[in-house]
């Protein structure tokens, strides 16, 4: 590639490209960040597969160390029989023994061997032989250009070539820098203006310069594309936008152009050195599954073994009476100890799980504001708009900040006033800088939806209602008098990932907006005439209730209590009074994880001091330690202890008639489940290359993500201060285990109906199991349709 006129070979490599580039999952901003499961790209093949394709373009061994794997081993939490039981199912020619031993080697080794050599790139070759970084530096180089061009709001300046594609943009700016040629990058500027502006015809120019084969370029591509993969995910949420409006986009070739093109600089900066073609390495595969698969195996079979012990051993729990009131919770695993802690306090409330959104997917748009946000799981569309209102005098103070805020950015960012900003007025922040410092800054609260659903078509106020209800397995009677719908939110202090802490369900953002819409819809008596077209009953003394329970303090607030009926008054109270027992129960069980005395008397000021502390990296744990998906009444779980660790979804087979709900609940609720449990699976297992790497040292990049350090791709998933408390790993990497009250006719129904929800059985990204009449898990999918028998 000295020139634009370098030859085309007579293939074309655009369909090894987009093979590779569909390979990457999306990033969804800060400002919605939720859990995505990095391996999307990669279900459609088995999951051995795809951890040899990742060993071999990534280098990872898609597995903790051996040390992690030898320490359960002598705890006990492994057994040999657990060995077995794994080499059993892959059908591996290794005994438990073996196995143990090859685990001492890789102990000596402090890491797990690999099949594969990393790919052959100019940049590669050139690293390995002459120790520089240049791999590093391109990256830093592309995700400078991919900050100031996606940038949102934080840059003071903007990128003059924004209007233009990306690719024809980077040329442009890339143009007038000198970085490159001062690193050592010969001729760059003359390389660049040897390019057109298409990235389709570069990255076939790119591909014959550097000796591509077609058999093995998207090996070559992934392993590129992978080194960027932060704002390749970025360029990948930006597709599925678009792909959710029926719109295609393409930006990830121009990303992939710009990677090939700093490969071939170094070609050309290079010219002595005898390049071997990058290649994809067409060695056989190692025969046998690699040793620490058949660990993680054995230690998922353990794991298993414990939670089906646990569910046998409870059978059916059933309630003694009528509830005096119900409290739906969100499915996420920190509803599992608050749930149980309020049946503690209360044996007489009934607890239910159901995603967070209460099946109304709706975009929240606050006051003054123009555009919402879109609160459902993130691959669906939202079916209505709904708006907070505020008065005349609440509207302009929104305003007032809002142009305040701006102008003090502004002051502060300002070419003059930065030489004298701190001289000025830092001292003036000093108190407010010490305060935070010891814990009593205040989180920003929002704002909160006043949100008048009776503007809302009826037609589909209705429809909603009947789909939430009877999803909820609540549309058949069993209504109490007090229903409440708790949504969920964390509150931190100077944390980018809040919003990974807060609701997937909800598209990372709180559930207020759809808990108030919800409560609000089904106390419409017009909607309720509208249900009973339907045969939908809901009692006229029933009240529905939205509340919010802070998953950092264990405080849930309980909303439209000034226009609570005299009717629901002491029953509001009372439920009141049990939430905040079983509030302080919560924050009991999970302050030895915190690192605080569940026992000390001011254990309260503890927990709402780190949701303050502005410094504090681990304000909770979040969903850390997830493995499991039960979806079943919650007769079969109450009174267990499941630790936090298990997504609890109700589900009754006898009142879904025409099994919709159980259709709705593998496709979305376990998906969703799936994504959360692997973004943690792969954050732990890589995190340099799956994770966010050291929380203390990131800088938020134009408002969109995240990078470590001042510069370098964007990070795409957990910090390790969310996986790992300095001594021990709090998440172990497992996969889910979905367990289902259902027939495993009916479920076979629903796999053969939907290939995504299918691949992830058959290819081993989550196991399927269906539990029996008497509590008992009695047989695992194979996602085709056979079922084999489960033992202890």
């Amino acid at each position: 590639m000295h020139s634009c006129t370098s030859k085309l070979s007579s293939h074309t490599f655009m369909t090894q490209a987009d093979e590779a580039l569909n390979r990457i999952a999306p990033l969804w901003p800060l400002s919605r960040f939720v859990a995505v499961n990095p391996f999307v790209g990669l279900s459609d093949m088995p999951f051995t597969k795809a951890a040899q394709v990742l060993a071999r373009n990534a280098s990872t061994p898609l597995a903790l160390p051996p040390s992690f794997y030898k320490e359960l081993y002598c705890k006990g939490k492994i057994t040999t029989k657990d060995l077995q039981k794994a080499i059993e199912e892959a059908d591996a020619n290794i005994t438990p023994e073996e196995l143990i031993s090859e685990l001492e080697v890789s102990l000596k080794a402090c890491m797990w061997k690999l099949p594969f050599p990393p790919v052959n790139l100019p940049s590669a070759q050139i690293d390995r032989k002459e120790g520089a970084r240049w791999s590093t530096f391109i990256n830093e180089e592309i995700s400078k250009w991919c900050t100031a061009y996606f940038d949102c709001g934080q840059a003071l300046w903007g990128f003059p070539w924004k209007g233009l594609p990306l690719f024809a943009a980077w040329r442009q700016a890339a143009s007038l820098d000198r970085n490159p040629e001062t690193a050592g990058m010969k001729g760059w500027r003359k390389l660049l203006s040897s390019l057109g502006d298409d990235p389709v015809q570069e990255i076939d120019r790119a591909a014959a310069y550097l000796g591509l084969e077609v058999s093995t370029a998207t090996e070559v591509f992934h392993s590129l594309i992978l080194g960027i993969g932060g704002w390749a995910g970025h360029l990948k949420f930006l597709a599925h936008e678009k792909n959710l409006q029926g719109e295609q986009d393409y930006t990830l070739r121009h990303l992939l152009a710009m990677r090939l093109v700093y490969e071939c600089a170094l070609k050309n900066t290079f010219p002595m050195m005898a390049f071997t073609a990058p290649n994809s390495h067409k060695e056989t595969p190692v025969s046998h599954v690699p040793p620490q698969f058949l660990w993680q195996r054995a230690h998922e079979i353990a794991t298993r073994s414990k939670l089906f012990s646990q569910l046998a051993s409870l059978g059916r729990s059933r309630l003694e009476k009528a509830p005096d009131f119900q409290a739906v919770f969100c499915i996420d695993v920190r509803s599992e100890v608050f749930r149980r802690a309020l049946e503690q306090v209360s044996p007489s409330v009934q607890t239910l799980g159901f995603a967070g959104f209460f099946g109304f997917p709706i975009e929240a748009i606050r006051a003054g504001e123009t555009r919402g946000t879109p609160q459902c799981p993130v691959f669906l569309n939202p079916a209505v708009k709904v708006y907070s209102h505020q008065s005349q005098d609440e509207l302009g103070t929104i305003a007032l900040h809002k142009q305040f805020a701006w102008a003090w950015k502004a002051f502060k960012n300002s070419a003059v006033s930065s030489f004298v900003f701190v001289e000025t007025l830092g001292l003036c922040f000093l108190g407010k800088i010490i305060w935070n410092l010891i814990g009593h800054s205040h989180p920003k609260e929002s704002r909160g939806y006043n949100i008048d659903v009776s503007v809302l078509p009826l037609e589909t106020s209705i429809k909603l209602a009947a789909g939430a209800l009877r999803h909820m397995g609540l549309a058949k009677g069993g209504l109490s008098n007090l229903v409440l719908l708790c949504g969920h939110r964390s509150m931190t202090e100077n944390n980018p990932y809040g919003s990974s802490l807060d609701c997937g369900a909800c598209g990372g953002h709180t559930g207020e907006a759809n808990a108030k819409t919800a409560a609000g819809i089904l106390n419409d008596p017009l909607v309720r005439q509208g249900l009973l077209k339907q045969g939908i009953v809901i009692p006229e003394q029933t009240l529905f209730l939205a509340g919010l329970h802070n998953t950092t303090t264990d405080e849930v607030t309980l909303f439209s209590l000034e226009s609570l009926p005299s009717l629901h008054r002491d029953s509001v109270n009372a439920l009141a009074q049990n939430l905040q027992l079983a509030g302080q129960i919560a924050r009991r069980e999970r302050a030895p994880l915190l690192g605080l005395d569940p026992v000390a008397t001011n254990l309260d000021d503890a927990v709402t001091a780190r949701s303050r502390d502005w410094s504090q990296i681990r304000p909770e744990w979040g969903l850390v330690g997830n493995h499991a998906f039960i979806a079943a009444t919650r007769e079969r779980t109450r009174g267990l202890d499941l630790g936090g660790r298990v997504f609890l979804h109700d589900y009754r087979h006898d009142l879904d008639d025409e099994e919709a709900t159980l259709e709705l609940l593998l496709t979305a609720p376990v998906v969703v489940a799936s994504w959360i449990n692997l973004q943690y699976f792969g954050s732990t297992v890589d995190n340099k290359l799956f994770g966010s790497g050291d929380k203390v040292i990131h800088n938020v990049a134009g408002l969109l993500g995240v990078q470590e350090g001042n510069g370098g791709d964007l990070k795409v998933g957990l910090p390790f201060q969310s996986l790992h408390d300095g001594q021990a790993w709090r998440h172990e990497p497992l996969r889910l285990a979905v367990i289902v009250e259902a027939p495993t006719e009916s479920i076979d129904k629903v796999l053969a109906k939907h290939n995504d929800l299918s691949n992830l059985v058959v290819n081993g990204w989550i196991e399927l199991f269906a539990l029996d009449n008497d509590g008992k898990v009695t047989s695992c999918s194979d996602g085709r349709g056979w079922w084999r028998p489960v033992t202890l």
